[in-house]
Formats: structure tokens, sequence, C-alpha cells
């Protein structure tokens, strides 16, 4: 059994995406789209949003017990 791989090329990974695309006929045609970078910078952000919120110890200068 001989086995075919297409083999593409590797700037295939930097190529954006549209998730979510939705075309608003308001203010001269405007379109608003979530792409894969758009995506990836929320769920980085959303990250450091948690880990801020779960290293910022209420404000209090001395540790919990």
């Amino acid at each position: 059994m001989k086995n075919i791989f297409y083999i593409n090329s590797p700037l295939d990974q930097f190529e954006i995406r549209n998730y979510i695309s939705i075309d608003a006929p308001i203010l001269a045609n405007m379109q608003f789209s979530l792409t894969n970078i758009g995506f990836y910078l929320i769920i980085s952000l959303l990250i450091a949003f948690i880990l801020n919120i779960l290293g910022n110890n209420n404000n209090n200068i001395i540790s919990n017990n």
C-alpha cells in the first residue's frame, strides 16, 4: 500500500482565515470580521487577564493563610 502525501507550502500556516464575517449596510458598508489572528489575540488577552486576576491577591500586602 502506497501512501501519497501532499506537501503544502510552508507559508500556508500564515494564511489569514475569516471565522466570522458580518457585512453592515450602515456607515458606508462596513465589514466586521473575526480572523484567526484576532481569535488568537482574544485568547491570549483572556489568559493574561485571568492570570492577572488570580495573582492580584485582592490588594493585600501580607499574603493570606
